[in-house]
């Protein structure tokens, strides 16, 4: 009965906050402003679910500087996690189709993240490209490069996105490990449930010199292996 509760707080908060950027960034011409809503909108959706975050790494993030996080991708609030603790302006990459739900869609469609249609893989140097773009007013991106959620919390095989991201937009990529976000929201069930999420930022690593298929191979999987470490040292 408390998950359906919960879930009904979830959606009518996620509706409010919706309409409220909308018509802000309407009146004032500011898409700018959609991050400040969505990291507020992400630490309200972590009370209400009752998930605490620890951040651990994050004295290894230069103030100012921009960066491609590099995140396994185990449960539908990484992103409120990541959104609601890390202290930079990130941008999300998310699929296109979710741009079809009514109000939370359109709020996603006006602001200033980054669709990815994965039906048309013809564009994503097109993508990629825009990215880079959207990098250059001094922000930061999300990429979860497993390319989808983990249905078992193991973590995936990374593609090589992220890496030719950061290279491209000549950025340090961070890996970053979230560490129990797979059992708040556990896979093919509709049972939330809190509890405690830890938030690891790895060490940035240079993209220097790695303009080619076979640094970038090696680069995405020093990434990951960062990223399983944390894993396996929090098991």
């Amino acid at each position: 009965m408390r998950t359906y509760f919960t879930i009904a707080a979830l959606i009518v908060v996620t509706v409010f906050y919706a309409v409220t950027v909308i018509l802000h960034m309407l009146i004032f011409r500011d898409r700018e402003v959609f991050y400040r809503y969505a990291r507020s909108w992400s630490r309200v959706l972590l009370d209400l679910s009752r998930v605490h975050v620890t951040l651990e790494g994050v004295e290894r993030l230069l103030p100012g500087e921009r960066y491609v996080y590099a995140s396994n991708h185990a449960s539908l609030f990484d992103i409120p996690v990541v959104l609601a603790t890390i202290p930079d302006n990130i941008r999300i990459m998310y699929k296109r189709e979710l741009e079809r739900i009514p109000v939370f869609g359109w709020c996603l469609k006006m602001s200033p993240f980054i669709a990815v249609d994965r039906a048309r893989s013809r564009e994503a140097a097109g993508v990629l490209d825009s990215t880079v773009d959207t990098m250059s007013s001094g922000t930061s991106v999300l990429v979860f490069p497993e390319g989808t959620r983990s249905n078992t919390g193991e973590l995936g095989v990374f593609k090589r996105g992220a890496v030719s991201l950061a290279v491209k937009s000549r950025t340090p990529i961070v890996p970053v490990a979230l560490i129990g976000t797979a059992a708040i929201l556990p896979a093919r069930t509709r049972k939330l449930v809190g509890g405690s999420v830890r938030v690891h930022v790895g060490q940035p690593l240079s993209v220097d010199g790695m303009a080619t298929s076979a640094n970038e191979k090696a680069l995405t999987a020093a990434v990951r292996d960062q990223v399983a470490a944390f894993l396996q040292e929090a098991s």
